[in-house]
């Protein structure tokens, strides 16, 4: 939006001389001090300058009848005052009010066209207050508002707005799960969408949350791109411990989770694949840990897709039982390790289970040793990490877990948090719409909420 120089000259000619007469008294004052009188004028002409344009626009489209909804007359009565909060803060304003004289019911059409909602928040308040709600706890966030703002919203205010913009991608994946299970819809994407995605990578984990009787497991998943980083890019403890696979990071994230059993997550797993088009990718590859029930989803829904546990989860498994089996000999533990490592990273399992199988009976490593074993053995043709990084494909599961991280241990785990499961679902789409970048949308569904109330 671009605005006239002239005007803006003389808007800050008056704003100038008015700031200086304020100031008059403030001997020696501060730029900090000169920057907060400035915000608050600022904040104090905006409200007056929004409270006067909805009046304005008011005036301007006053009927002595309008259309009802029920397709009879409503009749114009009187004008009616009204307040909504705007990033400005209290904004009064009047507005007509027209009652139908069929079915008796009234409205005012300033408040419809503009999404606006007496008493309550603005949209382009609600969109500001749901970032803050994402981003840290209630409380803190209605402190940051006033910061920010020079606003007093409540943390209760906070909640509200952050949990409407949760409900909102709920209802957004619901359509997704209804038109991914829909035969015609599914048959005319084959038909219409043109870019097709060459190589799309899938991740699910999951991590506990606390609500206010018990500890549940939110899902999270996420679909990406991945891209090749010069070296100069990444530093060293980003690469992988044994041989050099080059750099690789995601790209184009878009996450989702809930707080259901991995059947019903399922529907929410298949359905956004298919807004990331990857039942129509050339090529789609899965990076998780070793959960029995995420490759029980993957090969459900994506029968033909490569298969790939996470490196740094299988190699984890090796250094319990190289400290286990060899406590007295750092030397001989370091020796069985690398030489472990190294089978693993080949693509080796077979190796790596003998080494492995070496200490079922040892009386400290056994216990570890067997876990290992059945790991390995029930994960095999997932762990071909030499046929992976020949093929280019990215071997760590990072992505989700960042995302689980971001969600879960950023948002829903602050401490003291206990949650509702409604609100922490909520708050947790509406963390994940906001890691999407899906936000602005979002936000034009939030602006359009007054119409269907």
């Amino acid at each position: 939006m671009k605005f006239s120089t002239e005007s803006l000259q003389q808007i800050a000619e008056l704003f100038t001389n008015e700031i200086k007469a304020q100031m008059e008294d403030e001997v020696g004052a501060k730029i900090s001090e000169i920057e907060n009188t400035m915000r608050e004028m600022l904040r104090e002409v905006g409200a007056h300058c929004l409270s006067q344009y909805l009046t304005e626009q008011e005036e301007g489209c006053l009927k002595r009848t309008i259309e009802c909804n029920c397709g009879g007359n409503s009749q114009y009565l009187f004008r009616r005052s009204a307040k909504v909060l705007s990033v400005f803060g209290w904004i009064a304003y009047r507005r007509s009010y027209y009652v139908c004289a069929e079915c008796h019911q009234g409205q005012h059409p300033l408040d419809q066209c503009l999404g606006l909602e007496p008493g309550q928040v603005t949209a382009g308040l609600a969109s500001l207050l749901g970032i803050a709600g994402v981003q840290t706890s209630f409380g803190e966030a209605s402190h940051m508002v006033k910061r920010f703002l020079l606003l007093e919203v409540s943390e209760n205010t906070v909640r509200k707005e952050t949990q409407i913009y949760g409900q909102l991608q709920a209802e957004r994946e619901a359509i997704w799960i209804a038109e991914s299970h829909d035969p015609e819809v599914l048959q005319s994407r084959k038909r219409i969408v043109q870019d097709r995605p060459k190589r799309l990578y899938g991740s699910i984990d999951g991590a506990h949350a606390p609500l206010s009787t018990e500890w549940r497991e939110l899902k999270t998943g996420c679909w990406y791109e991945v891209e090749r980083v010069s070296a100069s890019q990444v530093s060293s403890s980003r690469r992988p411990k044994v041989g050099d696979l080059g750099a690789l990071r995601a790209k184009d994230i878009t996450y989702y989770c809930d707080l259901e059993r991995s059947d019903p997550f399922g529907k929410l797993f298949w359905a956004t694949g298919c807004q990331r088009n990857a039942d129509l990718a050339e090529e789609i590859i899965f990076v998780a840990d070793g959960a029995a029930w995420i490759w029980k989803l993957v090969e459900y829904y994506y029968p033909k897709a490569v298969q790939i546990v996470d490196w740094y989860h299988a190699e984890g498994y090796l250094d319990p039982i190289s400290k286990d089996a060899f406590c007295d000999d750092q030397e001989a533990a370091e020796k069985w390790l690398d030489q472990a490592r190294s089978h693993l990273w080949e693509g080796q399992v077979a190796k790596v289970i003998s080494a492995c199988q070496a200490f079922v009976d040892h009386p400290q490593a056994g216990r570890t040793a067997q876990k290992a074993i059945t790991y390995y053995t029930n994960n095999q043709h997932r762990l071909d990490y030499a046929y992976f990084r020949a093929a280019g494909y990215m071997i760590g599961s990072g992505t989700v877990e960042s995302g689980c991280k971001q969600i879960v241990t950023q948002r829903l785990k602050r401490s003291g948090a206990r949650w509702t499961e409604p609100g922490a679902r909520a708050t947790a789409k509406a963390r994940a719409g906001w890691l999407s970048d899906h936000w602005d949308y979002l936000s034009t569904l939030r602006s359009q909420l007054p119409l269907a109330v």
